[in-house]
């Protein structure tokens, strides 16, 4: 998982993404720019969207456009293909989620993928312009969001229970952070147990974060606590500075943070780990 894709500007200049998600579809619905707009009025104000001038009968298996607002620029790629197992299975693979949306969203025939190029420096703002971008194009019988980064895909009812918090003081971090389970069961180095960890908390220049269990019935609780303190770094960012050897309080319970003392590929982040140990 990469911290930038890359887009073109017309004089052929490479622009960099920032943000990035994929919107799938059992079939790509009609690119009108007029829909497109009006619906996303109604989330931001003012705007503008094309796409790309396609005549009649077109057939085209990739069709761009681009959403404006503010100082937003979101490119839209759309494509009459699925998107790539690689990108499935980290994706909608390990995603908690019923096995009849995660089979209907494997079985995609199309996608629109978003990607941020926009003046914007704050993460938060990236993502929030994003995905009311993303909410616009689910509402076209969209199946769900990919976010690769994050290692997350949400079917459509899940991401729309999210995505009224898009703009508040409270920024909806599962739209953008997922949380994968590995079992630690059996390995060499002393640990048993399951490992949570989050992906996508690079995306706000934050470290990830862990937390060992050692039961998987325990999972949900470690889930509400790594998003709850992501929260928290989330907020207090950039005057709060947190690592090794700070704490932090969630539900009456304090919580150490921790360097996890493993090379392992599942400890690995571009912006460093840290695991929460109770206290």
């Amino acid at each position: 998982m990469s911290d930038f894709f890359s887009a073109s500007s017309e004089s052929g200049e490479q622009i960099p993404v920032r943000q990035a998600c994929t919107v799938i579809y059992g079939v790509l619905p009609p690119l009108d720019p007029l829909v497109t707009e009006t619906a996303l009025q109604e989330l931001v104000g003012p705007c503008e969207v094309e796409w790309a001038n396609i005549g009649p009968g077109s057939d085209l298996p990739v069709v761009g456009g681009m959403a404006r607002f503010d100082n937003h620029k979101v490119v839209m790629i759309a494509l009459a293909a699925q998107v790539r197992l690689e990108v499935l299975a980290v994706t909608v693979g390990v995603s908690p989620m019923p096995e009849e949306e995660r089979q209907a969203m494997l079985d995609h025939n199309a996608a629109i993928r978003l990607l941020y190029v926009g003046d914007t420096a704050d993460p938060i703002e990236q993502l929030t312009a994003l995905y009311q971008v993303a909410d616009v194009m689910l509402a076209e019988d969209g199946l769900g969001i990919l976010n690769e980064r994050a290692a997350l895909a949400l079917p459509a009812e899940i991401a729309r229970i999210h995505m009224p918090q898009l703009g508040t003081d409270i920024p909806p971090l599962p739209l953008w952070t997922g949380v994968v389970t590995y079992s630690a069961g059996g390995e060499s180095g002393g640990r048993e147990g399951y490992l949570l960890r989050t992906y996508g908390l690079d995306q706000c220049n934050l470290p990830e974060l862990a937390i060992l269990i050692k039961d998987r019935t325990l999972a949900d609780t470690a889930y509400h606590i790594l998003l709850n303190v992501g929260l928290y770094l989330v907020q207090g960012r950039p005057s709060l500075q947190v690592g090794i050897g700070d704490r932090v309080e969630f539900r009456d319970r304090t919580y150490l943070l921790t360097d996890p003392g493993y090379n392992a590929p599942e400890f690995a982040a571009d912006t460093g780990l840290l695991l929460l140990v109770e206290v």
